[in-house]
């Protein structure tokens, strides 16, 4: 293995190893390896790079090409980590520069250290009018649709078509982009008519673009004609023009066609083409009984790019999640509710607590519909102080979702449970409402949750519902429109079960699980059943005298059984002491 000196060897190396085949490749890559781990060393001395930046990010793009992944992500790390240091005191490095390590961070699915980075150049590329000000814009669109930011998505694409038609010249790439990033959204938002109107100008970037290449499987391209006509085709599906849809289908299948054979079949523009396709193969076969083998070709073939994606990409890559959701879709919709399969994406033990966290935080900031609630007291989604979720429902919120929620009420029968301390008065009928009223749960907890509750109602009204029940909860649910969560609770304790660690299990399933069409018709039992704050609230006094009757009712109970007096029968069968 050669021992590589410096930034300029590294390249050399880099550019010779994708041109070798065979083990002089691996031999090149071993050299890269090792030049790689030394200049990620917390030893390492990295002043070069206030000259060398530039360098360092096309080596970690080139890494990135030879499959080196995990290589090219160290690099754009310490690049990142140096260039900001250099530019403690005074501006370093141009727009293109930060341009550059924004869109390799965006490579890597790191989406907002990505939209940082690109606010750096974008900031710098204003103040200097720079001629990368549309290409920064563009990227800054397409890095905030791919993180689920719909509405700055818009607003940085229609910028970058602004600064386009200025005095900025011609940038073909951008352009594509930026038009690319309008279609999108407006598909997702399912607005027809400025779909129409994007799909017309994207076109004609296509076009523009595919003129401007010097070969013609440059893979943004075969993308660009991929996602072409699938605009085309919704919009087909919209006006009911079958022939026309059957046309884009078509040319659906020519693009994944041509992505196979130009960039192989786990590209991942390859992959995006292939679920392309399949969802429209299983949107034009439609509800016809002599459509069914052409809709389960649909559910293969998406089925086939997720599990390529997850393997290539990784199981978290948003790409990945999106086909993942996709997939969910279509199998939930081709089967009945009690045909599906009782499957369960990951089970988290304690030892994953930071996985778990992550997971259904990314599936909370990700949602645009409709997040749904069951736990006891559902603190982690209410409270500030926690840190846990309640920044990622408020992202939610922001973006249109709505957010219902059903907790316990504190005057459940779980309230004779409060107290453990073997010192303490037992729980009676007298003392039972305030010894709830005393407790760490209810002081700390309960009430912060409604207070949090309200402030998010003012803010965001209709958005937000909140639901009380009387129903023991044996576990937290949290259901998005794709994806759903499950803790069961080891404990009756109101106490114990919230401001704690987890400390049991949760299990993670998407909408293609029986477990998540079981927990949607569990929660819409529960939302009847449960009551609205305000009605809670104007009742609460016959909620408190329940609930002593209840203590009552237990304590006459132990009294009975503590005489030890055996049961007589009555002559209707009903026992009596």
């Amino acid at each position: 293995m050669t021992t590589i000196a410096n930034i300029g060897e590294a390249l050399t190396a880099a550019e010779d190893a994708l041109e070798a085949q065979g083990d002089a490749r691996a031999d090149l890559k071993d050299s890269l390896a090792g030049y790689v781990k030394r200049l990620t060393s917390p030893e390492a001395s990295h002043e070069p790079l206030r000259t060398t930046a530039r360098q360092h990010i096309t080596l970690a793009q080139l890494l990135l090409a030879l499959g080196m992944t995990e290589r090219s992500f160290s690099v754009a790390d310490v690049t990142l980590r140096h260039m900001e240091l250099t530019e403690a005191d005074m501006e370093v490095f141009a727009p293109d520069t930060w341009n550059e390590l924004g869109s390799l961070l965006a490579e890597h699915d790191d989406l907002d250290r990505a939209r940082m980075v690109l606010n750096y150049a974008l900031n710098r590329a204003q103040l200097r009018a720079a001629p990368e000000l549309a290409r920064i814009l563009a990227n800054l669109s397409a890095v905030s649709l791919r993180a689920g930011h719909l509405e700055d998505a818009s607003v940085w694409a229609q910028k970058a078509v602004t600064v386009l038609g200025q005095s900025y010249g011609g940038d073909p790439e951008a352009r594509l982009t930026a038009d690319w990033v309008r279609v999108e959204v407006a598909s997702i938002q399912r607005d027809t008519a400025e779909l129409a109107v994007a799909v017309r100008e994207f076109a004609a970037s296509v076009d523009l673009f595919i003129t401007s290449l010097t070969d013609d499987d440059d893979p943004k391209a075969i993308a660009a004609r991929s996602a072409l006509a699938e605009a085309r085709f919704q919009l087909a599906r919209a006006a009911q023009d079958d022939e026309r849809a059957e046309e884009q289908l078509g040319e659906l299948e020519i693009a994944h066609l041509r992505a196979v054979a130009l960039l192989g079949s786990d590209h991942q523009q390859t992959l995006i083409a292939q679920a392309a396709l399949a969802a429209a193969e299983y949107d034009a076969a439609g509800g016809a009984v002599l459509s069914a083998a052409r809709r389960q070709q649909a559910v293969a073939l998406l089925d086939s790019a997720t599990a390529k994606a997850a393997r290539t990409l990784g199981h978290d890559h948003s790409q990945t999640v999106a086909l993942r959701a996709a997939l969910a879709d279509i199998r939930s919709g081709s089967a009945p509710p009690d045909e599906l399969p009782y499957d369960i994406e990951h089970v988290y033990t304690p030892q994953e607590s930071k996985a778990r966290n992550k997971a259904k935080a990314e599936a909370i900031k990700r949602e645009r519909n409709m997040i749904r609630l069951v736990a006891h007291a559902g603190a982690s989604f209410f409270l500030k102080d926690l840190k846990r979720f309640h920044p990622q429902v408020v992202h939610a919120l922001n973006q249109g979702s709505n957010f219902y929620a059903i907790i316990s009420s504190p005057w459940n029968s779980l309230a004779m449970f409060t107290k453990h301390d073997a010192t303490a008065e037992r729980p009676n009928s007298h003392n039972i409402i305030d010894i709830v009223a005393a407790s760490d749960y209810y002081d700390k907890t309960f009430l912060p949750v409604i207070d949090s509750y309200r402030t998010l109602q003012e803010t965001y009204p209709g958005q937000v519902e909140l639901r009380l029940t009387h129903i023991d909860i044996p576990g937290s649910t949290l259901l998005t429109k794709h994806k759903g969560f499950f803790e069961p609770y080891i404990t009756s304790n109101p106490e114990r079960r919230t401001r704690r660690k987890f400390n049991v299990f949760e299990v993670e399933f998407h909408k293609d699980s029986r477990y998540y069409t079981d927990s949607a018709y569990e929660f819409e039992i529960q939302w009847e059943l449960a009551s609205p704050l305000d009605q809670f609230e104007a009742n609460e006094d016959q909620h408190k005298k329940a609930l002593r009757d209840a203590v009552s009712a237990q304590a006459d109970d132990r009294s009975l059984k503590a005489t030890g007096l055996p049961r007589t029968v009555k002559g209707d069968g009903e026992r009596r002491p």
